[in-house]
């Protein structure tokens, strides 16, 4: 009986503890600010891979960023290369959707800042 009980109560916590299935725009502005504090802008595209994955496509001033990423509740991360080297965004759902984060590159001493604003 003791058995019984825990394992449904181990099916039940894991069944709440999946996440929603994975509900993002299609179009963000971008706006950010780079390790040494100077701004940039672009946009971003997002494309839902499955109920947890996404691949992101930046264009920030003329150059583009291909990353794949996944999310669990309110926190998104993605990996991307830049120059070659291998980087980190995370970010976290905010107010009307927007998308919060931070951003580092391997070997960087500082981060940057990322704001995406849905716009479709």
């Amino acid at each position: 009986m003791i058995r019984t009980l825990l394992t449904l109560a181990f099916v039940a916590a894991a069944a709440t503890a999946q996440a929603e299935p994975l509900k993002l725009h299609a179009h963000y502005d971008a706006a950010g600010t780079n390790p040494n504090g100077s701004p940039y802008h672009g946009t971003a595209t997002i494309r839902v891979v499955s109920e947890a994955t996404f691949t992101i496509h930046w264009l920030i001033e003329g150059a583009t960023f291909d990353g794949f990423g996944m999310r669990t509740g309110d926190a998104l991360a993605a990996t991307y290369t830049i120059n070659g080297r291998p980087g980190l965004v995370v970010y976290k759902v905010g107010d009307n959707d927007a998308l919060e984060g931070l951003w580092a590159v391997r070997g960087d001493n500082e981060n940057g800042t990322e704001r995406l604003t849905p716009h479709d």
